[in-house]
């Protein structure tokens, strides 16, 4: 699929997800502390959603032996900034259980995997 915008009329573009209606988002990555239980990743699991939430944005990915996933806008067509990567970067290294913690740069949700 061409991403060519030249040809690409408004409704084409925001089927596409391109122009204005591209949608950015970030990686996030993060080591778990030893010794957490399951009850305790999920816990903090779901507190790292509640507050991404709060701050108008949605987590996609989970949490195994490690933490990683991708963080976009709650809103369709929503805009994903520096500062949610800084706010979401803040609330990661408050928690102790969590370490070495990795805050992917702002890249196309849609197109930017290749």
């Amino acid at each position: 699929m061409s991403r060519s915008l030249h040809r690409a009329n408004r409704r084409q573009r925001k089927k596409m997800h391109l122009g204005e209606f591209q949608e950015m988002g970030f990686m996030v990555t993060a080591k778990l502390a030893a010794g957490l239980s399951e009850a305790e990743s999920d816990v903090l699991l779901h507190s790292f959603i509640e507050a991404v939430e709060a701050n108008g944005l949605a987590y996609g990915g989970g949490m195994g032996d490690d933490f990683n996933g991708f963080v976009v806008s709650g809103k369709a067509y929503g805009k994903v900034e520096e500062s949610h990567r800084e706010l979401v970067r803040a609330w990661l290294a408050g928690q102790s259980k969590f370490k070495d913690v990795e805050i992917g740069e702002l890249r196309d949700a849609w197109y930017g995997w290749g």
